[in-house]
């Protein structure tokens, strides 16, 4: 009989987690913080409920990747309704930019996820052996106890002992003792009953999560592809603003400054004096790093006066040449730049340091713009040597990405201190080149100041 009990014990249980809705509401969920969820369900859940939590988020998420997938296929449409439109480019860049760290974001975890499944997955093979070995041997040891009993004391020897009581105290204890056997029995019919329910639950989330791995690195791979195209559309986007950028550069950047307003950034007249210009024989490639556009064009078209070195945020600009730093400024957070940002000065640079130097007895301008807000390490009027660490780079002002923008103005003869004398008189950062034609590089003006490619100068 006891054993019968525990068997319908577990019949009840099983009948218990049949009932468990298959579908599940999302609305009785809160979701809204995914990464969490993403940890929660990775690992191995320990009740049905929480299992089937699980399974609700599973939904959810997959829902939330195709709702990402029609954004991404909005996009190509709204890029061919924006040829002519800046403003709504910026706007359209900025919102794909949200989405490329998004789905960025997305791909970490499940790579993230994965790992941990399969973790899991290993833990569990051995827990569930380690449980079904337990059972096995706590099966066998009730069964060959009450064998036991049964062959020991028969039905009718239950009762032979109870009648056979010397008086009524004696049968009582009699009673109360066979009891005892009986609630000993039911009590571990009852825990081996539960640690089979245990069993089942660890065996389903083994299965929950070997299903959830296939689905993730599925999963995986599509949003692979939806970087790929939120990539390549922004790319074509980003083209389209450079073809058009111009024109708008250079009415932002050719807007007068009030001086009184800059003047804490400039080099003042007195160090100017203080100054012994130096001559260095050769360039030093201040960013290490591959170049994203080169001068005088941006490889899709669209005119860009200097050299851009794609690199991650906080990498070091040392000092191209002995010198003399004549402009800094950090007023916008390292990682704040977009298309259509127009803060910092001039116009778009976001955080920036100018320097002039002397190679070869020729005067040079050089500039560094879109710097990360931290670790400037000069300020105006100081004189740097070659090689010396001057900030690093960043994604602020008019910026698409992590990159660091440099530009070169040949100044001819002129000496460093006529150079800065006339900068801090103007805090001209063109020298007069203006900021929207190539017809002002030294190969075609002949005469300085004049632009020169910096790439044929420091790498």
């Amino acid at each position: 009989m006891k054993i019968r009990r525990g068997t319908a014990f577990l019949c009840a249980g099983a009948m218990i987690l049949s009932m468990v809705p298959s579908t599940i509401s999302l609305q009785a969920y809160d979701f809204s913080d995914e990464a969490a969820w993403v940890a929660k369900c990775s690992g191995v859940q320990e009740s049905s409920q929480d299992s089937a939590a699980c399974n609700a988020f599973k939904e959810y998420y997959q829902q939330q990747q195709s709702d990402l997938q029609e954004q991404i296929d909005a996009f190509q449409n709204d890029i061919n309704d924006l040829q002519d439109s800046l403003d709504d480019l910026e706007s359209l860049v900025a919102q794909q930019q949200t989405l490329i760290e998004e789905v960025n974001a997305r791909i970490d975890e499940k790579n993230t996820a994965i790992a941990e499944i399969q973790s899991n997955i290993a833990q569990l093979e051995e827990d569930i052996a380690a449980k079904e070995e337990e059972i096995a041997q706590w099966d066998a040891q009730i069964k060959e106890r009450m064998v036991s009993e049964q062959a020991t004391i028969g039905t009718n020897m239950y009762i032979d002992m109870i009648m056979g009581s010397k008086d009524l105290q004696e049968m009582m204890r009699t009673m109360e003792g066979l009891q005892r056997i009986t609630e000993s029995d039911e009590q571990q019919i009852s825990s081996l009953a539960e640690e089979k329910a245990a069993l089942d639950q660890q065996k389903s989330e083994q299965q929950r999560l070997e299903q959830d791995a296939i689905d993730q690195r599925a999963a995986l791979e599509e949003e692979k592809q939806q970087a790929e195209e939120l990539r390549e559309s922004s790319e074509q986007m980003i083209t389209m603003y450079h073809q058009q950028e111009a024109e708008l550069q250079s009415q932002m950047r050719s807007a007068q400054v009030d001086l009184s307003t800059v003047s804490s950034n400039l080099v003042s007249m007195d160090t100017i004096g203080d100054y012994t210009p130096s001559s260095s024989d050769g360039w030093l490639n201040p960013v290490s790093g591959p170049t994203s556009a080169g001068t005088w064009y941006y490889p899709g078209g669209g005119v860009h006066l200097g050299v851009d070195r794609a690199v991650p945020i906080g990498t070091p600009i040392y000092a191209p040449a002995d010198g003399l730093i004549v402009w800094t400024a950090n007023p916008v957070p390292s990682n704040s730049g977009y298309l259509g940002n127009w803060s910092g000065y001039p116009a778009g640079a976001g955080n920036n340091i100018a320097m002039l130097v002397n190679v070869g007895g020729t005067t040079y301008f050089v500039s560094f713009s879109h710097m990360s807000q931290n670790g400037m390490t000069v300020s105006a009027g100081q004189s740097v040597s070659q090689g010396q660490l001057l900030g690093l780079t960043g994604n602020a002002g008019n910026s698409s990405g992590p990159h660091c923008h440099i530009e070169i103005i040949n100044l001819g003869s002129m000496s460093v201190s006529e150079a800065a004398s006339q900068f801090a008189r103007t805090a001209d950062f063109a020298w007069g080149c203006g900021w929207s034609s190539p017809a002002t590089g030294c190969d075609s003006k002949g005469s300085t100041p004049c632009r020169e490619r910096p790439e044929t100068l420091i790498g």
